[in-house]
């Protein structure tokens, strides 16, 4: 997710992407429909949250455990304004099931779990993983383009925005 050079994200946008992925999660059920080659991916919040202050990049707040998504203190987190670092989604495209925390400003994929390789032999399982890791920053940049699409429109600030504010504070 970062520019060729290795130079973050603007900070802010990755904050943003995250929040506008776990509110997108839940107000689609988790369907994401994302242009050829992806197609349609299921997307949510897994077993973490990590907050930060606006003006420090340090975590300030975790939540883990079953569905932190769901905690008032997860949303109260984002209503006293303070910015998602990290949130570890689960993603399923046909019959694979992904795990991956996204990370910082620069948008960096960790403790990235793949599905289970039924390959045998050595060379076969090495290129299997790298095809589903290949496919995971496949989607990952899939939900970022769509974002990205979001985030650039006339909606942003007349529907998108409120609709997320309405959302964190409990009103939808």
């Amino acid at each position: 997710m970062s520019q060729e050079d290795g130079l973050p994200l603007v900070p802010h946008v990755a904050g943003e992407f995250y929040a506008w992925l776990w509110w997108a999660s839940e107000q689609q059920a988790a369907v994401f429909e994302l242009p050829d080659p992806v197609g349609r991916v299921d997307v949510w919040v897994e077993d973490r949250l990590a907050f930060r202050y606006p003006d420090d990049t340090r975590v300030a707040a975790v939540m883990t455990g079953d569905n932190p998504a769901a905690t008032l203190e997860a949303r109260a987190a984002l209503a006293g304004g303070r910015v998602l670092q990290e949130i570890r989604l689960g993603v399923r495209r046909d019959d694979r099931e992904f795990l991956t925390t996204l990370k910082g400003p620069s948008a960096h994929m960790q403790g990235v779990k793949l599905p289970q390789v039924v390959s045998e032999g050595g060379e076969e399982v090495l290129y299997d993983r790298i095809h589903l890791y290949e496919e995971l920053c496949l989607v990952v940049a899939g939900l970022f383009r769509q974002f990205a699409d979001v985030r650039t429109s006339d909606s942003w600030q007349t529907e998108v925005l409120p609709a997320l504010h309405a959302w964190i504070l409990g009103k939808t």
